[in-house]
């Protein structure tokens, strides 16, 4: 029981934090935190994506970067698990 609750507030947020923004404005946040630039985002570099939507005064990523909740975010946004988060896993939210 304790799993799907932990589970729940982590989809809420990170369905949330992808329709936060625009389209194009998440694309940007995306193309900025991806400093690899292969098109995905690990762990480290969605940390710097929800700190963009959050400086953009996006309450979802705000409350995220707060609470510290990026790896429970990442982790439900992940969906194939290979450590990355594509912008496919990210649109397949909305």
């Amino acid at each position: 029981m304790s799993v799907i609750r932990t589970l729940s507030p982590a989809f809420a947020l990170a369905a949330a934090l992808v329709t936060a923004l625009p389209a194009a404005a998440q694309e940007q946040a995306f193309l900025t935190a991806d400093k690899s630039g292969d098109g995905s985002l690990t762990q480290t570099e969605f940390k710097t994506f929800v700190d963009t939507i959050a400086q953009s005064g996006k309450p979802i990523a705000a409350k995220i970067k707060a609470s510290g909740r990026y790896g429970l975010a990442f982790g439900r946004i992940d969906k194939n698990k290979d450590g990355l988060v594509s912008v496919d896993e990210l649109s397949s939210l909305k």
